[in-house]
């Protein structure tokens, strides 16, 4: 993505500059997101993830292509590349004036007996693909293993299950995708779960048993022995940058190649961009490689316009990405809550379950967000979303919103598309600001899932649901007292005003308005449950 992107905004800015792009691999830009679909079949020909191909790039932008080429070293001081042609074995070598390296990242394996396994898939090529495709085809209804809760192990699922492979996922954290917040992925793992995925949490794989060249399960640091025909690597990816620290090329902290906003690295004339290099959080300050191709097309850019001559700046970025997995789509753009308070800010959230358009017309899929903003301040700084529906949508209105420093209460005044198929009159982004504009006035106060139970341990508290009595009955929180809403003001004697009342209903609404009324007769100690019901039980 990087590499193409500067040679042809080269080409762009120069009709006189000699270009010359080396892969290693056959091919130099294709899909690379797009995988996972072609090995579950939604992508029918692996030719349709093919952007460009070397002759395409010759003919329309007069850009040379040394495909199965590999650079093998760089020369700093002379300018030389010393380069191996793969097809035929020769190593020849090619000056340059400018250099871009946009080698990408390479797949993390564990380095343990079997590793190498015939059985054992990482998904980074087209050659990769077809290798597990074809597998696939000639394993139906086996034992997957995935190491890592990642973003192209949860993408694989789809191919795993309709081959009837049972799916068992090893994550050595709490969680699935850990750059997630659990409030949004408690959502995700019970999904999963309810679609026959098994999920095994703090848990490493610590051996690779093999069999006749494959391997047959796989052992756990908790003693457990797992059968698979079929184990897939999702541990994550790390930045290829053995090239350029073995000629003097400066290397992050975080392992990446370090560069400035204009792309360049510490050696005059050697630009970086894309998976290797390093990238700027424009929130946190951090900078790491993010492994986003929509990061590596910007970073490309503007390498190639600077290599040319131009001065363009790469400003970093607030890093918004998504991922599908089966029917289900999860969103974040900012960073997370932990992430925020890790980073010292004085992080808060608001969790909001709205449909994804009008409840009246058909289609509508709840749409699950939580949004994350600094206290001090009340800039928005992080956005999250799971639902079957509008998850881009809402996460790419958060996004424009952070990149432009809103408040979180700016969110009411914005406006958005309203038509009952496409949104509500009251869209969730304005809901979200409403919220905020409470909270800021000081007209309701939230406790989080994970506050309220310690909270609960040692208050003296009242827990009140205020659904229907029909709701009620079909599940609470233990020790709820129930009085519908509707029913709340003939019966306040009920409650004890020494107690703290936690309010909750479905969504939070009802709630609010329970709040208010208790508020306005002289109950002071009130709380309701951010995001309500449907946050305790986290249930799509």
């Amino acid at each position: 993505a990087a590499g193409t992107s500067a040679a042809v905004k080269i080409r762009r800015k120069s009709e006189q500059a000699e270009i010359t792009i080396y892969e290693k691999d056959q091919y130099i830009s294709y899909g690379t997101c797009g995988l996972p679909y072609f090995v579950s079949g939604k992508i029918k020909n692996l030719n349709e993830l093919i952007i460009n191909t070397a002759k395409d790039f010759k003919r329309t932008f007069n850009i040379e292509v040394q495909n199965r080429c590999e650079v093998r070293k760089i020369d700093i001081g002379n300018k030389v590349l010393e380069i191996k042609n793969l097809r035929n074995g020769k190593i020849f070598k090619d000056q340059y004036d400018k250099l871009i390296i946009t080698i990408g990242s390479i797949p993390i394996r564990l380095r343990c007996e079997g590793h190498d396994a015939e059985n054992i898939f990482a998904l980074k090529t087209l050659k990769d693909a077809l290798r597990l495709k074809n597998f696939i085809k000639k394993n139906k209804e086996g034992d997957a293993i995935i190491i890592g809760g990642g973003f192209i192990g949860l993408e694989l699922i789809e191919a795993f299950k309709k081959e009837n492979i049972s799916t068992t996922i090893i994550e050595k954290t709490n969680q699935l995708l850990p750059m997630f917040d659990k409030q949004i992925i408690g959502f995700l793992e019970n999904y999963l779960k309810d679609s026959g995925v098994t999920i095994l949490k703090n848990e490493e794989v610590t051996e690779l048993n093999v069999k006749d060249g494959l391997i047959d399960s796989v052992k756990t640091k908790k003693g457990k022995n797992i059968k698979s025909n079929l184990v897939f690597f999702g541990i994550g990816t790390k930045p290829k940058t053995k090239l350029a620290n073995d000629c003097g090329i400066k290397i992050g902290e975080n392992g990446a190649i370090a560069v400035d906003e204009y792309m360049r690295t510490n050696i005059k004339d050697v630009f970086a961009a894309g998976d290797c290099c390093e990238c700027l959080n424009s929130i946190t300050g951090q900078k790491r490689s993010f492994n986003l191709a929509s990061i590596a097309n910007r970073q490309g850019r503007v390498a190639g316009y600077n290599a040319a001559g131009g001065k363009d700046r790469f400003e970093g970025s607030i890093v918004t990405s998504i991922i599908k997995v089966l029917d289900v789509a999860i969103g974040k753009t900012g960073v997370s809550l932990k992430e925020a308070r890790s980073e010292g800010i004085d992080a808060d959230n608001i969790e909001l379950h709205a449909k994804s358009h009008a409840g009246y017309f058909p289609g509508a899929e709840m749409l699950h967000i939580l949004l994350i903003f600094n206290k001090d301040n009340g800039e928005i700084i992080g956005a999250q979303a799971i639902g079957k529906d509008a998850v881009d949508k809402k996460i790419d209105v958060l996004a424009t919103a952070i990149k432009n420093k809103l408040k979180v209460w700016d969110l009411v005044n914005l406006d958005l598309c309203y038509q009952p198929a496409y949104g509500s009159a009251k869209d969730s982004i304005n809901i979200l600001g409403m919220i905020a504009e409470n909270l800021k006035k000081g007209e309701l106060e939230l406790i989080d899932i994970d506050e309220f139970k310690e909270f609960e341990k040692d208050r003296n508290i009242t827990i009140l649901d205020v659904r229907t009595e029909k709701e009620f009955s079909r599940g609470y929180i233990d020790k709820a007292k129930n009085i519908n809403v509707n029913k709340l003001r003939g019966n306040l004697p009920e409650l004890n005003k020494e107690n703290t009342i936690i309010i909750y209903c479905l969504t939070g609404y009802r709630a609010y308005l329970a709040y208010r009324i208790l508020k306005n007769n002289g109950f002071n100690n009130l709380k309701i449950l951010n995001g309500s019901i449907i946050s305790w039980n986290r249930e799509l």
